[in-house]
């Protein structure tokens, strides 16, 4: 695959993840009728969700992510794919399963479109570079 087929894969799932983040924060205060503890957990996770695809979509450009940050996100990815998988097992509904198909999109083309400042050349051939 090309490094825009993999740019467009990230956009997609940064994006697919994001959508999710919001309605997960909207629906808190209709699951939730009060602010209590449960309510707090709850739209946290759906904030955190949405931390990552706005971090995620923040670096991808057009070109490989030169910036120090790249590696942080690639292994923050991973580490939200567990999450997403533990998710699954405690509330196994299909929106827990596209959540989690999102998050390993994300997590699988960030190796391509954010390996980081020392490995940019490795990762696009030169004939698909932009610039």
């Amino acid at each position: 695959m090309t490094f825009t087929a993999w740019r467009r894969v990230h956009l997609f799932s940064s994006g697919l993840v994001g959508v999710i983040a919001l309605a997960h924060c909207a629906v808190t205060f209709v699951f939730y009728k009060e602010w209590s503890q449960n309510a707090v957990w709850f739209f946290g996770t759906g904030v955190g969700l949405l931390s990552i695809a706005v971090m995620n979509i923040a670096h991808v450009g057009l070109e490989p992510c030169r910036q120090p940050t790249a590696p942080v996100i690639r292994w923050l990815d991973c580490l939200f794919v567990g999450l997403g998988l533990a998710a699954v097992v405690a509330v196994p509904e299909p929106q827990a399963y596209l959540v989690v198909v999102g998050l390993i999109g994300q997590a699988v083309a960030s190796f391509v479109t954010l390996p980081g400042p020392s490995n940019v050349d490795r990762a696009v051939p030169s004939s698909e570079r932009i610039g």
